[in-house]
């Protein structure tokens, strides 16, 4: 019998990463998307990602999981890529899934979100967040397990004197703060129950902030959390300025680099396919970087001072503190996020790890990046 896997937000970060990790331990991949999908640009994405990480010869690797896969080069990766097919979500059915190859599936990953700050949008965003796992659990009913990615957001912004240690278990006292917030804690408890209740071999993976790859060349991009972070240093760096940003200093937020994500994920599947214990609960996401050392290994990277830790000083710190309110308190939580059971069942070589170093790497990155797209399209500009 031929082992299938069913994602969601496979054409987000962390969907392709993921997927990528995944890929070369199924026969089948079904790519569920939120609209039409175009198959071969999510194949692309993947093969992307692919081609990063055996490039360079880490990466995915760090889980066992697709290094012969890619020995065979062009072709191999050709075959992998094979595997993939996509559906929109809404026309997910029983005879859908049978038409797409799957006779039954091992795996559901639901990475996929509505991912809505606005208050006004509060009906949708938990109706898309919380009935779509419930959905996609029952009409793929899979054999091995149903992954379904959280967020440690459900915690709430975690105010920066409260040091509470979180546990791998469900969370009974939230501090909400916005329609996705609410929407996943929801989802949480609702798979939850259906757990407890029925059996249903659900995991529940909270993840921190995710970061670009340090593994592998950033072939992506994303347009939140820290990315937003450098969006705006981009800006501050071209003006000669400094970016002033409100954060605990002492704090430690939970961080992940993209690739060491999908590395966790993918041994944590590898677990399920094995029949090893999967917990119910897992925290991803590494607490080792404070707020005052990632702003000084960015500063020494770019050797000139372009962040600052303190109350906002200037318009473009204003606008900063604005847009990006959430982010600037989650980089002020004060929560320490359990993860002994990770540590049990991951292998070091595969679970997040953020320091100074891999932090400065994916901002000064991702910098030259947003850099060279600037003129890139300036040249193009003076062309036409």
């Amino acid at each position: 019998m031929s082992r299938n896997l069913v994602v969601t937000g496979a054409g987000g970060l962390v969907g392709t990463e993921l997927t990528a990790a995944l890929l070369p331990a199924f026969d089948r991949v079904l790519l569920l998307t939120a609209g039409e999908p175009d198959t071969e640009r999510l194949r692309r994405r993947i093969g992307r990602v692919l081609d990063a990480a055996g490039a360079d010869g880490r990466g995915l690797d760090a889980a066992g999981a697709h290094g012969q896969e890619l020995a065979a080069g062009a072709d191999g990766r050709a075959g992998l890529l094979d595997r993939v097919t996509a559906l929109p979500l809404d026309g997910l059915t029983p005879a859908a899934l049978r038409e797409a190859g799957l006779d039954s599936v091992a795996q559901v990953w639901n990475v996929g979100a509505s991912l809505s700050y606005n208050q006004d949008q509060l009906a949708a965003t938990v109706a898309a967040n919380t009935a779509v796992p419930l959905r996609l659990l029952e009409l793929c009913a899979p054999d091995e397990r149903f992954f379904h990615v959280s967020t440690v957001g459900v915690t709430g912004p975690g105010a920066p004197a409260r040091r509470e240690t979180v546990p791998e278990a469900p969370v009974w006292r939230p501090d909400a703060v916005n329609p996705y917030v609410l929407s996943k804690l929801l989802a949480e408890h609702m798979l939850d129950n259906l757990r407890a209740h029925t059996g249903a071999p659900v995991s529940m993976l909270r993840l921190g902030s995710v970061v670009g790859p340090d593994g592998h060349a950033a072939v992506q991009d994303n347009r939140a959390g820290y990315y937003t972070l450098v969006e705006m240093l981009a800006k501050v760096v071209a003006r000669g300025a400094v970016l002033t940003i409100d954060a605990e200093p002492g704090n430690a937020p939970p961080l992940a680099h993209v690739d060491q994500l999908a590395a966790s994920c993918a041994a944590l599947a590898d677990r399920a396919a094995r029949g090893a214990e999967v917990a119910a609960y897992y925290h991803l996401g590494d607490q080792t970087l404070t707020n005052a050392a990632a702003a000084d290994a960015v500063n020494a990277a770019l050797g000139q001072e372009v962040l600052r830790l303190g109350p906002p000083e200037t318009a473009l710190d204003r606008a900063y503190a604005s847009v990006n309110a959430d982010n600037v308190a989650f980089m002020s939580c004060g929560f320490r996020f359990d993860h002994a059971v990770l540590d049990a069942h991951v292998p070091a070589a595969a679970r997040p790890r953020v320091d100074a170093d891999s932090y400065a790497r994916f901002v000064t990155g991702q910098l030259a990046r947003l850099t060279a797209r600037r003129g890139a399209r300036r040249e193009a500009a003076v062309a036409a």
